[in-house]
């Protein structure tokens, strides 16, 4: 059905009945061929009326009409300002009766049209306003959907980038469709053409989600359907099983196994010896074996290090000292209180198996590094024990110890400390500019660099890509959303450096950081916003 347009009156105080029955019956036709276009209105102030389509199209011819309700008025003229303009770019006059122009808009937008009109009864200018809605003739066009984060996990916050390619100064999205469960969404908003952001509720369940998008403007439409999956929270480490002894005789080969399981999928695996690798690549499926041959070694005690990623980002280490020598020392090691706190202190200590035993010297190790040695002297034996500032995650307790009869051995237990502590934000870099809370900082317009420096003792998960969002001073909810990527990451897996690449226009930001986590599921607290200026 089409729009129609409102009614109006011609008529003049000094005019014939005649011409008065003529100038009714040719109102009334050109307004029936003018409602077959558009929805209309009437604006009126005391001296005379305006009629003029509130919707039309470019390219398409329209009537605005002006109705004098008293004589004497002239001078009459009509002057049009698109909204993207501050002055009223075009002003036509009207200088005969009927008092009415044709006016073709060939760019879309909204349109302020002002009527003026000089009463030479009063000696006064009078003004009427009005607006009209100038639509494209091409529909909004979906050019582009993109999903941030591009992979969603169960409880994440999606958000939909939509790109439409339309000159239309008003579009109208529709969002309808489940998100999970028995979850529905139906969502509306009204903006302009170009990049809009649309928030979803966060997704509490895995599998797939369809959306269907709908675009709008006036009497055209596009759509397309939105589908993406939401996978399930995987926060279970690999398991790695070594098969190698603790003790190798001299001039024996140094040799071992390695297998590697995961719940779901490995992706990369480091096997280092002495802080050399000799082993690394990418892996793929739930399990992964590989012999490893290191050769010879001298006499004294050396280091594996074994580490292994899943597809998520979950890390899991190995770390073990082997001695090679003669005959081996006997003993363990004892780690208590047993039920170890983070933050708390914990004693590790050598408990022998041999009688008559001096021990000359011994080194403490946590995770494949010292943290603590004692040396024989003055006819008192190396000490027995040392203390340990527990941190949370899985550990490797190794001790080695050598006896003054000249021989060797070392031990070693894993203890498990529970991570109930997000990660900790140690720095955030701007082009290699540390950005502080206290004062903003400076770059120059282009590319810019962001780095975020993160620590977790328990791991950091590298799966879960944290999200950088900037902030434009003059927008209150608008965000670019930017997805950071491991760049750097150390050997245990403790600190970790993620970084994204973007443009940056003149202007002032506020950047901020989101969702860091570690192999806990643990989230790093709130940063705050840090205030950048591009000049």
């Amino acid at each position: 059905m089409k729009p129609e347009v409102k009614k109006s009156r011609f008529f003049f105080g000094f005019i014939t009945k005649s011409t008065a029955l003529l100038l009714i019956v040719l109102n009334i036709f050109l307004l029936a061929v003018f409602s077959c276009t558009s929805r209309g209105t009437t604006t009126s102030n005391e001296k005379f009326k305006v009629s003029y389509p509130e919707v039309t199209f470019v390219n398409t011819d329209v009537k605005i009409t002006v109705e004098p309700l008293e004589p004497g008025l002239s001078n009459i003229k009509v002057k049009f300002k698109h909204s993207d303009s501050t002055v009223f770019s075009e002003s036509i006059p009207i200088n005969k009766y009927p008092y009415e122009i044709t006016k073709r808009f060939s760019k879309p937008g909204v349109y302020q049209l002002s009527v003026e009109g000089y009463s030479i009864v009063d000696n006064v200018w009078y003004t009427t306003n009005g607006t009209m809605t100038v639509y494209d003739s091409l529909p909004p066009s979906i050019e582009e959907v993109r999903l941030i984060p591009e992979r969603p996990y169960v409880g994440d916050e999606v958000m939909l980038l939509i790109k439409v390619g339309s000159e239309n100064p008003i579009v109208n999205y529709t969002l309808d469709g489940r998100v999970g469960g028995n979850t529905w969404i139906r969502k509306a908003l009204t903006e302009k053409a170009g990049y809009v952001y649309k928030k979803l509720e966060p997704v509490n369940y895995p599998g797939k989600v369809e959306l269907f998008l709908k675009t709008s403007s006036y009497n055209m439409e596009d759509a397309t359907k939105v589908v993406f999956e939401v996978n399930p929270v995987d926060r279970v480490k690999p398991i790695i099983n070594v098969f190698t002894k603790t003790f190798y005789p001299v001039n024996s080969d140094v040799s071992f196994e390695v297998k590697m399981y995961d719940n779901e999928e490995l992706d990369y695996y480091k096997v280092e010896f002495n802080g050399e690798v000799v082993e690394q690549g990418k892996i793929s499926g739930k399990s992964f074996e590989k012999a490893i041959k290191i050769g010879k070694k001298e006499l004294g005690t050396h280091t594996l290090n074994i580490t292994v990623r899943d597809k998520e980002g979950n890390a899991a280490y190995y770390s073990k000292r082997i001695y090679v020598g003669s005959t081996a020392l006997s003993f363990e090691v004892e780690v208590s209180p047993a039920n170890l706190t983070a933050g708390g202190t914990a004693v590790i200590a050598l408990v022998p198996q041999e009688e008559r035993v001096r021990y000359t010297k011994i080194v403490y190790f946590v995770d494949g590094k010292a943290i603590d040695s004692s040396i024989a002297s003055e006819g008192k034996e190396a000490k027995r024990f040392t203390l340990w500032d527990v941190e949370e995650g899985t550990h490797i307790i190794t001790v080695y110890a050598e006896s003054d009869d000249n021989r060797g051995g070392i031990a070693e237990t894993f203890v498990s400390v529970p991570d109930y502590k997000g990660p900790r934000f140690i720095s955030l870099t701007v082009n290699d500019v540390e950005m502080g809370k206290d004062q903003p900082t400076y770059i120059s317009p282009g590319p810019a660099v962001f780095k975020l420096k993160v620590y977790d003792a328990g791991g950091i998960n590298t799966g879960v890509k944290p999200r950088l969002l900037i902030r434009e001073n003059e927008f209150a909810s608008f965000y670019r959303d930017l997805l950071m990527e491991p760049e750097e990451i150390s050997s245990d897996g403790k600190t970790v450096v993620f970084s994204v690449s973007t443009i940056m226009a003149l202007g002032y930001y506020y950047v901020t950081v989101m969702n860091v986590q570690d192999l806990s599921g643990n989230l790093m607290r709130d940063i705050g916003n840090f205030l950048l200026y591009v000049q």
